[in-house]
């Protein structure tokens, strides 16, 4: 099996700043732009002196709007000839899009996040709508990531609290599939486990957890590349998603008001640890808390009736994908969970 890993890797500030710089240095001298909704106004004089600066021509650009299959189709064998390298830069939904329309031209794609919300800016997968249902589609893994640790520590905290939701449940992922290993003996790549391991150990064993500090931000963009690298190494989402991402997918698809994914996954995560009985529960708890996880999500928190609605559907949102979830008395016994623990009370409400 080919494993490919990102090549150029920037995480810094005024990175964006240097774009055009590390574009040249890769002699990726023409390519095609793709601005996720209201990021050309924010930062498109930047990246354009950036990249006239360094001499790189431009020969498509789009702002995206939408993550349909059928127009990624017609747009990916629409784009001009001679076309060296696809530039994603804005939020999930462009970084998505432009992946896909890597994978289908065989181009490489730099992908140039304005928050880290999840680790899916560094992944092989891309979040599509098929049919006008959202499905997870096998895509490039970016050939570059740059990240400016400036723009992102700007983002709305609600990205930040995000993505370290996604990151710490990187724990009861891990744990699920294990579980599937004895259940019905799926194979666990140990190789992509110990990245995804150490991708969220790396965070949790950082002294200052502020998410204002540009370190801790720089610490949590490069776990959740690392995390992206381990779905490439295991040839699947295994290493990063388990019965929490099931939940949060689930939320979305009954809840009136769904919020950021790793938000969702960050609170599945915690109640998940206690019904897995995982060994890191405590340390999954003690982050949440001095992130300011829980204090956030306190102020904002999701609703009961349609939390307990994601859990019942949670089991089904993946075929033949097993988790601790799809043995029936686990679903109960999280659902008085929630009912009973203390912060589960604050948290979904």
């Amino acid at each position: 099996m080919e494993i490919s890993v990102p090549t150029l890797l920037r995480i810094k500030p005024n990175a964006l700043f240097k774009t055009g710089k590390y574009l040249r240095k890769e002699n990726f001298r023409t390519i095609a732009l793709f601005w996720g909704e209201g990021i050309k106004n924010l930062f498109g004089s930047q990246l354009t002196i950036s990249l006239e600066s360094s001499e790189i021509a431009v020969r498509y650009e789009e702002n995206v709007t939408s993550c349909e299959l059928e127009t990624i189709l017609k747009k990916a064998f629409s784009l001009p000839d001679k076309i060296d390298a696809i530039v994603a830069i804005g939020g999930g939904k462009v970084i998505d899009y432009s992946k896909y329309i890597a994978f289908l031209l065989q181009l490489p794609v730099i992908a140039i996040p304005t928050s880290v919300s999840n680790d899916g800016f560094a992944s092989p997968g891309a979040s599509l709508y098929v049919n006008g249902k959202r499905r997870s589609l096998k895509a490039r893994i970016p050939y570059g990531v740059v990240i400016d640790t400036e723009i992102i520590s700007k983002s709305p905290v609600s990205f930040t609290i995000s993505g370290i939701g996604d990151l710490i449940s990187k724990y009861t992922a891990i744990q699920d599939w294990k579980l599937a290993w004895y259940a019905v003996q799926e194979p666990v790549n140990d190789f992509a486990v110990l990245i995804s391991k150490n991708a969220v150990e790396t965070m949790v064993h950082y002294n200052n957890k502020d998410i204002n500090d540009l370190e801790f931000i720089r610490l949590i963009c490069g776990c959740l590349v690392m995390s992206g690298i381990a779905m490439e190494v295991s040839g699947s989402s295994r290493p990063a998603s388990g019965s929490e991402h099931l939940i949060s997918h689930a939320y979305d698809m009954v809840a009136s008001s769904p919020t950021l994914h790793g938000i969702q996954v960050g609170v599945a995560t915690y109640a998940i640890s206690a019904i897995q009985r995982n060994r890191d529960k405590a340390t999954i708890k003690k982050v949440l808390n001095d992130t300011g996880f829980f204090t956030y999500v306190t102020k904002n928190p999701l609703n009961k009736n349609d939390f307990i609605k994601a859990i019942r559907l949670a089991p089904e949102i993946k075929s033949n994908y097993y988790t601790i979830l799809s043995e029936k008395e686990n679903i109960e016994a999280l659902i008085s969970f929630i009912e009973e623990d203390d912060i589960c009370k604050q948290l979904i409400v």
